[in-house]
């Protein structure tokens, strides 16, 4: 496959403005130093540390790809009084040169061109153990295959709605400057599907390493993309590998410091930030609490849904110096730092709701239910019973709602699931004003336009359908 011209030339300047060896200063934005910086295994390691870096810039997984999903669903909602962040998300009104589509667009890719650069010059490596090798290999398999479902998530028609025969994103496995069409939607997770369990047979299967991609890590990414995908069997073998590898959900008592506290027993794929890496202002929990942005409220509507006796309360309180809105007390600083957060991309929870949401489709209604209570019992509720059968998928995604609140996952839930978001509390005085607040699944701007300065510059790119070139 060709590269795209504006994302490789974009990705080759934010690979050598954010590299971790300054010798790639010395090279030309359009032409990369493979052949000199990935000779050796040790400058592929290298390359696959920078490689994990480019997940946490503010634009990717330090921020905006978590917000964005959220501001654009239900839990979250914009204040009245905002620092004029994430206004289209919150309208739902992207617009083709909307920064922020345009910044997870060239970030991504990014990585992807990092993980590219390493899947293509480990068989040329004139050093290193076939260990080394197969796990620097894998590494960069994994991340490739999450750059490209991240993309797909936000760029493309859900594959429930598409039937995946609809316009994807460019599917990019080399470096090479030209002017591609979009793959389809299938054939993008066709590769995905591949690299991960090329990545799952070459990485260690190992419990003791989140901050790295681990055998365990490429197999709960594959149980994400199958129920993605719609491929519940798949999904339900793949969740059930995972679970019985030996994770533990975290008990109800270790709640508040959950997630201030990186590489928990949970903890599946974890993005880690040092206390040195601060984004400061920037820092995710700073756009929800002040001191801070504190522009993003948790919805009445998330806070109607959260039970009593729910530990999970201890996330939602009043929000500070407005009593009658209320706050998310997830992100509030690791390391003693205000909003610094290492992100749990992938952990052992969503790995049972995967599971469940599966059980659920395929009319195994019981084990859908045995495995939500399995969460549901260390979060101090009791088990679910009695469930009518056809009551039970709601169930499964009500508790998803809760256990992964401001997380990311509500939005793309709702969309693959062709379930409407409804905003019930849209527009209250409190709440910057939006003229959607009901927002279907079928409608064609409920996802990114591909970003204006890509399709100037490539002729064979299709821009989405509801939105002007």
């Amino acid at each position: 496959m060709k590269q795209l011209f504006f994302p490789i030339l974009m990705a080759a300047l934010l690979v050598i403005n954010q590299g971790c060896n300054k010798q790639l200063d010395l090279y030309p934005a359009d032409k990369l130093p493979t052949a000199d910086a990935l000779k050796t295994i040790q400058g592929v390691n290298a390359a696959v540390n920078g490689m994990y870096e480019g997940l946490k810039v503010t634009e990717y997984y330090g921020r905006n790809y978590l917000v964005i999903p959220e501001i654009a669903a239900d839990n979250v909602y914009l204040s009245f009084n905002n620092s004029n962040r994430f206004l289209s998300s919150w309208r739902l009104s992207w617009v083709v040169a909307d920064g922020d589509v345009t910044g997870v667009w060239n970030r991504v890719y990014a990585v992807i061109l990092r993980a590219n650069n390493i899947i293509n010059s480990v068989p040329l490596l004139e050093d290193g153990t076939t260990e080394e090798k197969n796990s620097a290999l894998g590494q960069a398999l994994f991340v490739r295959a999450l750059g490209h479902f991240d993309l797909l998530r936000v760029f493309s028609t859900p594959y429930a709605v598409g039937g995946g025969g609809t316009l994807g994103v460019p599917l990019i496995t080399k470096f090479e400057v030209g002017s591609p069409k979009r793959n389809t939607v299938d054939e993008v997770y066709k590769q995905i599907i591949a690299d991960l369990t090329t990545a799952k047979d070459l990485l260690p299967k190992s419990r003791n390493t989140p901050y790295s991609a681990s055998s365990y890590a490429a197999t709960a990414l594959l149980a994400r993309v199958h129920l993605y995908k719609g491929e519940d069997a798949a999904a339900i073998t793949a969740a059930t590998e995972v679970i019985n590898a030996g994770y533990s959900i975290a008990p109800a008592n270790t709640l508040a410091n959950f997630y201030n506290t990186p590489g928990t027993t949970e903890d599946i794929f974890t993005i880690r930030i040092l206390s040195n890496e601060t984004l400061g202002s920037d820092n995710l929990g700073r756009i929800y609490l002040k001191p801070g942005y504190g522009d993003v409220r948790v919805s009445p509507d998330l806070k109607n849904v959260l039970e009593a006796n729910d530990a999970r309360n201890v996330f939602v309180s009043e929000f500070s110096g407005s009593p009658a809105e209320f706050q998310n007390n997830k992100f509030t600083g690791q390391d003693g730092i205000s909003g610094l957060y290492s992100i749990k991309v992938l952990r052992i929870s969503e790995l049972y709701l995967i599971r469940a949401e599966a059980y659920a489709k395929t009319g195994s209604y019981a084990l859908a239910l045995a495995d939500v209570n399995e969460i549901r019992a260390h979060r101090n509720l009791p088990a679910l019973e009695n469930v009518p059968d056809a009551n039970v998928l709601t169930a499964v995604l009500k508790e998803k709602r809760v256990e992964f609140m401001f997380e990311g996952h509500r939005y793309f839930d709702l969309l693959r699931n062709k379930l409407s978001i409804v905003r019930t509390t849209c527009n209250n005085p409190a709440q910057l004003n939006t003229p959607r607040c009901t927002i279907e699944a079928s409608s064609p701007t409920a996802i990114f336009p591909i970003p204006q300065r890509e399709i100037d510059v490539n002729l064979n790119i299709e821009q989405n359908p509801g939105y002007k070139k």
